[in-house]
């Protein structure tokens, strides 16, 4: 597949793709259509010849230009080509059918460093020395437009992606896009420093054997290593640094005409190498092209490190994280624990002096911190997993009506009224009875522990919007209230305002449950008069993907 695109003309912007097969260009063109009035219906023609591709003119009245020289004969066309007929000027982009290959996928040995010394005897064209800076200058504009494009397309990559072998990959297709290359691949030490493992790895169609490795000159490579600079290489058997021995094959051997390969480094790390090849018939690579290269590689490397370097910090704040909720569990187990162990004591001295008032007060106090362990586990369970909730089409007031006698001793207890307000009839909806009764649970809970002793209220109602498809809980409370810029605050996991009473994960476990619903929670308060919050289910069942749930809710 060849790639034109339109720089200038009435088809500017355009972007045509050939199958392997003659097309034509021109106004009468199937596959190149242009609309250029200055051109003939049937001004040139492509073709594909043995990998490449060659352009000849159809004896067209304003002639075909390559690269600013009218076309006489057939002409073989490389990456970067321009072509010009009439007023419009179109470039070539080669052929961009790519075997990609990166990570786990890549066997380890895929890459043979010709390490039986069956060398490739190459010369090196040019070298350029790995530095801290390289300034990339060159005779041509479009060659200097090409470094800038690259050099902004993998400064993009290295603020976006944070993953090293997503950003390998990513280098990689930008050396496609803008060079010729038949075979490329990176290679990096592993972890012990020891040996060069593939990491990501190119190459176009019907250049290997499905089961024949790459193979490049370990000597080329070792260069690159030794003196830490890219080398432009091409074959011949004149440098006496990549001599080959009588009667070994030879660079044409394996196809190798024209070669960059540029150490990946920052600093003084070496971190490996990315090299590129391309068939002389095709392309030959230039001195500008492994300045690119070379900056490519001291890129590559900066974004490695800082890759590395964000997933450490990430790794850190992991660790941290895991480590303070750990402490937080603790500290509020250890509580729950000593409860339970007061209320033990006071079981073993009405068992030891037999009073029933101690056995009585004792056993109310192991089965509460019972309870609240039951609490901790579930809440735990159902935030440290995601899952897609089983819908089933339920009675949410009965639902709602069960939740709500669970928490009715604890109501009794600190002397809070707690009242129902269910809608009736209610239609069927559909619902994780399990998730949405924890969901009430939490909130309900919450909305006790929230309001005072003696005088408190907390009042709990169901409503159905049928026009919008949205079932409603409502849970209110006659609390101190929330302050606007806090609210948010209140779902965040292990923040509990409640001291040693609150865990911090039930309105957090309750928000993730209601979301896997795709529904959300609608918090109101007002400081000093208490807080209402809106549970909001969609009645219709929804993919798990879907956000429309989202946009109709708001």
């Amino acid at each position: 597949m060849a790639t034109f695109s339109v720089l200038q003309g009435p088809d500017k912007g355009r972007t045509f793709r050939t199958l392997n097969e003659p097309a034509l260009l021109g106004r009468e063109s199937d596959q190149i259509p242009l609309t250029d009035r200055t051109i003939s219906r049937r001004h040139a023609e492509i073709y594909p010849d043995n990998g490449s591709w060659v352009l000849k003119d159809l004896k067209s009245a304003n002639g075909t230009y390559v690269n600013g020289v009218r076309v006489q004969e057939e002409i073989r066309l490389k990456h970067g080509d321009q072509i010009k007929i009439g007023s419009t000027l179109i470039v070539y982009t080669g052929d961009q059918s790519m075997e990609k290959l990166s990570g786990e996928r890549i066997p380890r040995d895929m890459i043979d460093l010709d390490v039986s010394n069956v060398n490739m005897d190459s010369a090196i064209l040019a070298s350029v020395a790995s530095e801290d800076s390289v300034i990339i200058a060159g005779p041509e504009l479009a060659e200097a437009a090409r470094a800038w494009k690259v050099m902004s397309e993998l400064t993009a990559a290295i603020g976006a992606i944070i993953d090293p072998d997503q950003l390998l990959e990513r280098v990689m297709d930008v050396v496609l896009e803008e060079l010729p290359v038949d075979r490329g691949f990176i290679l990096l030490y592993d972890k012990k420093g020891e040996d060069l493992v593939p990491h990501v790895v190119r190459y176009k169609r019907g250049v290997r054997a499905k089961k024949q490795k790459i193979t490049t000159s370990q000597r080329i490579v070792k260069h690159v290593l030794d003196n830490r600079a890219a080398v432009l290489c091409t074959n011949a058997m004149t440098d006496k640094r990549f001599a080959s021995e009588a009667g070994q094959d030879s660079i044409h051997d394996y196809g190798l005409h024209s070669v960059i390969c540029a150490p990946i480094m920052v600093r003084d790390l070496l971190m490996g190498i990315i090299h590129i090849d391309s068939a002389a018939a095709a392309h030959t690579y230039t001195h500008e092209q492994l300045r690119l290269m070379s900056a490519i590689g001291q890129m590559t490397g900066l974004a490695i490190q800082n890759a590395r370097l964000v997933q450490q910090q990430m790794q850190t704040a992991r660790l941290a994280a895991t480590g303070e909720t750990v402490a937080y569990l603790s500290h509020y187990i250890k509580n729950i624990l000593q409860g339970a162990q007061s209320g033990a004591d006071l079981v073993d001295m009405g068992i030891e002096k037999n009073k029933t008032e101690s056995l009585s007060k004792g056993w109310d106090i192991v089965k509460r911190n019972m309870d609240r362990i039951l609490q901790l586990i579930s809440n735990m369970l159902a935030f440290s997993k995601t899952r897609e909730p089983k819908l089933l089409s339920s009675n949410l007031n009965k639902v709602v009506a069960d939740a709500v006698s669970l928490c009715q001793k604890k109501a009794d207890e600190n002397e809070i009224m707690l009242l129902t307000d269910f809608e009736e009839p209610f239609p069927p909806i559909p619902m994780d009875t399990d998730g949405i009764h924890q969901v009430i649970l939490n909130v309900v809970s919450n909305a006790i522990e929230a309001v005072p002793h003696g005088d408190g209220v907390v009042n709990v109602a169901t409503r159905f919007d049928n026009e919008a498809g949205i079932a409603d809980i409502i849970i209110t409370d006659n609390g101190p209230g929330i302050e606007h810029d806090k609210i948010e605050e209140i779902f965040e996991p292990f923040k509990s305002t409640k001291g040693q009473a609150g865990t911090g994960l039930g309105l957090a476990v309750a928000r993730k449950i209601v979301r896997e619903h795709h529904g959300r929670i609608v918090v109101d308060s007002t400081p000093g008069e208490g807080t209402s919050f809106r549970v909001r289910l969609p009645v219709q069942e929804l993919s798990y993907e879907s956000e429309e749930t989202y946009s109709t809710l708001q």
